[in-house]
């Protein structure tokens, strides 16, 4: 299995992931798997105190209701926390979508399903040995759901997007300000965004100014972030990018993926 994951995008930009480890993903599972039977034994617990009242129901119950936790935990909270459950969340993992981005609830619910595969004939044999011999490190769920699992990692801004000398972003300090980046701006204004950004030497100085200028204005009535009036265009829009990079989020949908 390869260390790596890169994807690339059709304007050439490269996002890099550490491929997340089997101990790693051993460690996050576990965490899940106690916080489930944990989940378990309250349902349990609830159920035979109603049980009277249900007869013949209360078994056919709690079949059912162990499936949907067991299930529904990792789907519901990978879709909804972006592809984290709260093992992978305090061990540092992710699950993305093939090409960089958010996974669905529809990948969520497939990657999941499997589980019962992946678990042939115990404790995941089966995954993992998929997993290892599998260039991305995926069991039998990634493959089906188009998906994979990475390492988080708080990466400083790149010098391409801010310069050292220039490195100081009081966004970057400013909660209100990385949460409205974070929550507002949309997939293709995040690509248009960082593209610009790292490509702006190669564009005409006066397309430069232009393209900056009309940029900065979206962002400031996209986000409500007013300008400092010290800054340029151009550095307020590199400071919305660090600011966006820092964040650790994701490329858009239509990308292509590169390999290592």
């Amino acid at each position: 299995m390869q260390e790596r994951y890169r994807i690339v995008t059709p304007e050439n930009v490269a996002f890099e992931y550490e491929l997340a480890g089997f101990f790693s993903r051993f460690v996050a599972w576990l965490l899940d798997v106690l916080l489930i039977v944990m989940l378990t034994v309250v349902i349990s617990m609830a159920i035979g105190m109603i049980s009277p009242f249900l007869g013949q129901f209360a078994s056919a119950l709690t079949a059912v209701s162990f499936f949907v936790v067991n299930w529904g935990y990792f789907v519901l909270l990978e879709w909804w926390l972006g592809g984290q459950s709260i093992g992978k969340k305090a061990v540092g993992l992710r699950v993305l979508s093939d090409d960089g981005v958010r996974i669905t609830l529809l990948q969520s619910a497939v990657r999941n399903l499997f589980r019962l595969l992946d678990n042939l004939p115990l404790f995941y044999l089966l995954g993992g040995a998929v997993a290892f011999f599998s260039r991305d490190g995926k069991r039998l769920g990634d493959m089906a759901a188009g998906t994979v699992v990475v390492r988080e990692r708080q990466r400083p801004v790149p010098d391409a997007i801010v310069p050292p000398k220039e490195r100081y972003n009081s966004f970057i300090e400013d909660r209100d300000v990385i949460k409205r980046v974070q929550g507002r701006l949309g997939l293709e204004e995040r690509e248009l965004l960082l593209t610009l950004a790292l490509r702006r030497e190669q564009v005409p100085l006066g397309q430069r100014l232009r393209l900056f200028e009309d940029l900065a204005s979206h962002l400031e009535q996209r986000l409500r972030v007013a300008r400092p009036t010290h800054f340029s265009h151009e550095k307020f829009c590199l400071n919305i990018a660090a600011v966006l990079l820092q964040g650790t989020e994701l490329p858009s949908r239509g990308k292509r993926r590169g390999r290592l």
